[in-house]
């Protein structure tokens, strides 16, 4: 067995029948996101369609902010450990589990540490947020954080086994269960306003992670975890000190894209009316539907580098045109479309959020050469690097936002992120050129698999 052999040069069982792309683990892993991401879009636009129609702007907009506060939490806690789980689980043999089982504790743990310190000092971020005041609500906030950490972690464990055609099947039944949560709540409360309705938008857009999370998981770890580790039994994790060093400069980077994700519809959310910021916050979150697209094929591509370093110049070219061919008519079609697509959501998100809605669909595309070459650095573990790009994309967003704000209201959000992310890319354009022309340095020896083995368990 040679590790030249190419995954879909032996095609197993009903693979044969398949076209290539989907024999190739870089594509099918990162068409199983892109699909998830895609269906999560199209499900995504009718639940919140039916949010926006039933509540009151104002109800909503509550309820978007206390989500952000929790994507926020959970960015900087669990988010943190996306990069090294994809860099390391396809290479952790038999220590998989105890791995991946240390990776969703260390996230809990941070994600308990930082909801205390939000919730401590709930006062200084505005009136929007004393919804989250007294215990109970603290403890279920508290919750649904880590519940979303995992959600998020369990997506990218899934990557790294070569299984992520999982991944949609679970988000799929995650939609349908909070639109049965949403229809049933929407029955009851259609007449209603207040706190019930924004712990309503809160919580039936993540509360039936639990369940999703609990039953995932059992799978992940009675099933496709030992399978993994048969598979890879010969291959061991780098020494701790070299994951450590690793982890530290990757968490370090996530820490910077994730206080521009996720930081800044909180800092909005502070400065802005609550009936503006359900226009901000429900833009965002149609835009990150295509951010996603890119960020999903880096996941492949990093995973694909820990299997088969030698193959990374390879992988980025496809994984660059596979990106840009999906990507490019869909942010055209979104940034056309923007005004009836908004108007789906009522008059007021058509006439408020279109120019926000443009620019966000629009640096969808800059921001995928960013992700990729993100992608192809956690491959080559180029940790000091990762750090610096993640914290130049973080301080002209966020300064930009800060500036432009107060001038342009939520466009001026939009503009800030188009702007700092077309300067980052043509600025990272030709180390990414580099990586995928194979000059980007000496990479780790290519480990050998067996070449009918290309979802990384027996067939």
């Amino acid at each position: 067995m040679s590790g030249d052999v190419r995954p879909a040069e032996r095609p197993a069982g009903l693979r044969r029948w398949l076209p290539s792309d989907l024999n190739d683990p870089l594509l099918r892993n990162a068409y199983a996101l892109m699909l998830n991401a895609g269906a999560g879009a199209a499900i995504g636009l009718g639940y919140w369609t039916v949010t926006a129609r039933v509540f009151d702007e104002k109800d909503v907009g509550v309820g978007m902010a206390i989500l952000a506060a929790m994507r926020f939490l959970a960015a900087i806690t669990s988010f943190g450990f996306v990069g090294t789980v994809a860099r390391f689980v396809p290479q952790s043999g038999r220590q998989t589990g105890r791995f991946v089982g240390t990776v969703y504790l260390a996230g809990a743990g941070l994600a308990v540490v930082a909801c205390l310190v939000f919730l401590l000092t709930l006062p200084s971020w505005g009136e929007t947020y004393s919804l989250l005041s007294g215990w109970t609500a603290g403890v279920i906030f508290t919750a649904m954080v880590i519940v979303w950490g995992i959600c998020t972690l369990q997506d990218v464990v899934l990557t790294a086994l070569r299984k992520a055609p999982w991944v949609p099947v679970a988000n799929l039944i995650f939609w349908v269960i909070r639109f049965g949560v949403l229809a049933a709540c929407a029955f009851a409360l259609a007449s209603s306003s207040g706190v019930a309705v924004s712990w309503v938008v809160f919580l039936a857009w993540i509360g039936p992670g639990l369940l999703v999370a609990l039953c995932l998981n059992t799978i992940v770890f009675r099933r496709l975890i030992p399978q993994h580790a048969r598979v890879t039994a010969a291959d061991r994790l780098p020494p701790t000190r070299q994951i450590g060093r690793f982890l530290a400069g990757d968490y370090a980077g996530s820490i910077f894209t994730l206080l521009f994700n996720y930081g800044v519809p909180v800092l909005v959310a502070a400065q802005v009316t609550e009936e503006m910021n359900a226009y901000y916050g429900l833009t965002i979150t149609l835009g990150a539907m295509l951010e996603m697209l890119s960020y999903t094929m880096a996941s492949s591509l990093t995973v694909e580098g820990a299997f088969d370093s030698a193959r990374l110049a390879e992988n980025c070219r496809r994984a660059l045109r596979r990106t840009f061919l999906i990507l490019t008519p869909l942010v055209v079609a979104a940034a056309a479309l923007a005004p009836v697509g908004l108007l789906l959501f009522g008059e007021g998100y058509a006439e408020n959020a279109t120019d926000l809605m443009r620019l966000i669909a629009l640096a969808a595309l800059p921001r995928a050469v960013v992700e990729l070459y993100l992608g192809a650095l956690r491959a080559l573990r180029r940790a000091g690097m990762i750090v610096f790009v993640q914290f130049a994309m973080a301080t002209l967003a966020i300064g930009g936002a800060q500036l432009l704000l107060p001038v342009y209201g939520i466009t001026g959000v939009g503009m800030a992120i188009f702007g700092s992310q077309t300067i980052m890319a043509l600025a990272v354009l030709p180390g990414l050129r580099r990586i995928a022309a194979g000059r980007s340095g000496s990479p780790e020896p290519a480990r050998l698999h067996p070449p009918d083995h290309p979802d990384g368990v027996e067939s």
